[in-house]
């Protein structure tokens, strides 16, 4: 049995280590932190728009809704 590795499934999942990757240190590509497309201002705006939208329309039912509540109160 000396000198004999025992497989199992799980051997390639067990060499990986758990955590964060080192950084490296060599030299590399250098990426933006990001990637951006010409259509990220139009899209941005949008759903800012759509958002501010949907934050006005449950506003206004807010009010409806509360104002046929105490309506039968007089």
């Amino acid at each position: 049995m000396v000198g004999r590795a025992v497989v199992t499934p799980f051997g390639p999942y067990l060499d990986e280590k758990a955590g964060v990757p080192p950084i490296r240190l060599g030299p590399g590509p250098v990426l933006p932190p990001y990637r951006s497309f010409r259509g990220a201002p139009v899209l941005e705006a949008f759903f800012s728009a759509l958002l501010i939208l949907v934050c006005v329309g449950v506003l206004a039912f807010t009010v409806v809704a509360v104002k046929k509540l105490y309506q039968g109160q007089r």
